[in-house]
């Protein structure tokens, strides 16, 4: 009997499926609406096309899912009612935010303001309680203080509490007890611990991550228990069923409600991974990823094949201090909306049409223009363009939406205001872009950058060229790159905790029972997943900073036991890396230990890419349409192809048009096309210009 690997990625408008058969090679693909109002059943809805292709349920051994639902729960402020209880004293931690600073844009926004707080100072409780920074208790926990503000959150509807006391990430027992009080009063509560989500060093980190926790943890488990309901009706039994993590790890769907925040940026992850899959497969060792879909688009740097990550991120100005793979998401994608502003100018995004009703021109009852009406009114997509023709775009809808909301009272024409929109969405590509280089110290000459979702090949010729990056890459399947990507990784976790001090001085006996205790939680949590933890890999990390800085690095430590014997190749190895991404170093001074890190993995399956046979342009060759070149400002004939029919070494002179089943990609006049023997279409400007 045939075991297929199943990825499943739900985005905001479209819900991504890729079957993979290991021993045949074979490949299925299915691309269905999404559901925002209940995102699973736009699951349901792809495995059941699947079905419809002859494939049995019984025949899914392993599943993957990517999933929204937590990262749109705090976009849509659609979590639940949530508490907060903090040491007395602090609770204006939470709301001076860290003095984070706002976003570069943030800062140009005249009408800015804060986002709002997930849980408001009217749901807050200090308690009398006490922690030092080694974590001897200064101030016993007062049990009846918690109790009466437990009694107070209950009479406010509270679903959901969140409990983070200074110093807790150094002993947890004050929030440990605070829990056991909280579950007498209300045994209904979810209840998020900060030494548990996120034991390290930062209280404002630490504590936001907790209350974002405490906040879609809820929404999450009813979620993965809907799902998983509905699977098991649907006669899928495999007990291997997964959901990607925001580190670009998997992990079973069994725990994903006890760590929800690790799937915040989980569609994202899943396209990072799977540019690294691409960069391992072709050799080149230097991407940056472009993932544009319907609602936003995702930028990552991979340098010398390894994807960048981070200790940080921000989501709807919330901020999350669990690691992730580092992704930049603007609101910048085939639904974005243009509209004019207060100011007269016309604006594009962040605002999407989303799935529901979509841009104008899907005629779903649409009137706002977006970005997949400009490109229809300018010859970049046709009206049979997506999905293979299934879906009509509508032309005559899109001219009627911009010619209403931004033509129309700015005084222009249809085309010059299509051509408008594009401009604008592209130029705030290009600064994000050039951003993700410079927060890395890269020259953009080095990478190449590798478009993907429904939308990226439509934009990526035009970003490459402003940004003189050499080469686009487009892989095989742009539109489902995502969903690929969550079957081209292994289950992956990581577990924190903080210990402050001079890495020199600080006893190694004391390093190793905390690495100790990480790797019995690593045993225990794959031992309660089902894998084979035989196959278990641990790795050992210390997160280290000169003193007096306020940022860290991450290097890697013994596979066994610390000893004394390595803290000087360690501190090398740091002062190598801090040189590399800093261009400075102090080798003379002592480094300061911050956090300790096990990182565990277990292998599983996981999709390989196949290889192409050559073939024929001239057979891929469907027609023609005229096409407006935005950097030549008119309109010119370019022929269409036909990917499919598109075979290794084909090469295709600009401007041209190549249509497949999930997206469509743009070759402007100066450049050329070639295919490689992964399918990739290669995109790269003429020798002579």
């Amino acid at each position: 009997m045939a075991e297929w690997m199943v990825g499943v990625d739900t985005g905001g408008t479209f819900t991504d499926l890729v079957a993979f058969e290991p021993d045949s090679g074979e490949l299925r693909t299915i691309k269905v609406p999404s559901v925002p109002a209940d995102p699973s059943s736009a699951v349901i809805n792809s495995l059941d096309e699947l079905f419809r292709t002859g494939l049995a349920p019984h025949e899914i051994a392993f599943l993957v899912h990517g999933t929204t639902v937590a990262t749109n729960a705090v976009l849509e402020s659609a979590g639940v009612r949530a508490g907060l209880l903090i040491t007395r004293g602090f609770r204006a931690v939470y709301e001076a935010r860290g003095w984070v600073r706002p976003d570069p844009t943030e800062l140009l926004d005249t009408f800015f303001r804060k986002p709002p707080l997930l849980v408001p100072q009217s749901r807050t409780e200090e308690i009398p309680e006490r922690m030092d920074y080694q974590g001897a208790v200064l101030e016993p926990l007062d049990e009846q203080a918690v109790r009466d503000a437990a009694r107070r959150l209950k009479a406010k509807g509270v679903q959901a509490v969140a409990v983070c006391y200074l110093f807790s990430f150094r002993n947890p027992v004050h929030e440990e007890r605070t829990a056991e009080i909280l579950a007498e009063e209300e045994p209904a509560w979810r209840i998020s611990l900060s030494s548990h989500v996120l034991p390290v060093i930062r209280e404002y980190p630490r504590l936001s991550t907790t209350v974002v926790d405490a906040y879609v943890g809820p929404i999450m488990e009813r979620y993965l228990v809907n799902l998983e309901h509905r699977l098991k009706e649907r006669g899928i039994t495999t007990p291997q069923i997964f959901l990607m993590q925001s580190n670009g790890g998997l992990m079973r769907i069994t725990m994903g409600a006890r760590f929800p925040n690790q799937t915040l940026t989980s569609g994202p992850a899943a396209g990072v991974v799977a540019g690294t899959a691409v960069a391992r497969a072709t050799g080149r060792r230097n991407f940056v990823t472009l993932d544009i879909g319907g609602t936003s688009t995702d930028i990552s740097v991979i340098a010398e094949g390894r994807a960048n990550e981070t200790s940080s991120g921000r989501i709807a100005g919330q901020d999350i201090g669990t690691p992730m793979l580092a992704v930049h998401t603007l609101g910048a994608g085939g639904g974005t909306i243009a509209w004019i502003g207060r100011d007269g100018l016309m604006k594009v995004g962040p605002q999407s049409a989303g799935a529901v009703p979509g841009p104008a021109c899907y005629g779903r009852g649409g009137a706002m223009p977006t970005v997949t009406d400009a490109n229809l009114i300018l010859g970049a997509l046709g009206t049979k363009s997506v999905l293979g023709g299934r879906m009509a775009l509508d032309r005559a809808r899109a001219a009627q939406a911009i010619i209403n909301v931004v033509a129309g009272p700015l005084g222009l024409d249809l085309v010059t205001a299509a051509a408008g929109i594009l401009k604008i969405v592209n130029t705030n590509m290009a600064v994000d872009l050039r951003l993700a280089f410079q927060s890395r110290g890269e020259d953009p000459r080095r990478f190449a950058l590798l478009a993907f979702g429904g939308a990226g090949p439509l934009h990526a010729a035009y970003l490459a060229r402003d940004l003189g990056i050499a080469e686009v890459f487009v892989p095989m399947h742009p539109g489902l790159t995502s969903a690929m990507g969550l079957l081209q990784t292994d289950v992956r976790h990581l577990y924190l905790r903080s210990a402050v001090g001079l890495l020199s001085s600080y006893p190694v006996g004391d390093i190793n029972a905390i690495f100790a205790d990480l790797r019995r939680q690593a045993m225990a949590d794959v031992s309660e997943e089902g894998l084979d933890i035989t196959r278990l890999r641990l790795m050992q990390q210390l997160d280290l900073r000169y003193l007096h800085q306020g940022y860290h690095l991450t290097v890697d430590g013994p596979d066994d036991e610390m000893k004394q014997a390595h803290k000087q190749p360690i501190k090398s190895a740091f002062d190598d890396f801090h040189r590399r991404a800093y261009g400075a170093s102090a080798p003379e001074e002592d480094a300061e230990l911050v956090t300790l890190r096990v990182v565990a993995e277990v292998p599983v399956p996981q999709l390989r890419l196949p290889r192409i046979a050559p073939g024929c342009v001239a057979d891929a060759r469907i027609g023609g349409r005229s096409f407006y070149d935005l950097t030549r400002a008119e309109f010119a004939d370019a022929y269409v192809y036909d990917r499919t029919r598109l075979g290794a070494s084909s090469r295709i002179t600009g401007p041209a048009i190549v249509e497949q089943y999930d997206s469509t990609t743009v070759v402007l006049a100066g450049q050329t096309l070639t295919v490689d023997e992964f399918g990739n279409l290669v995109i790269a400007e003429e020798k002579s210009r």
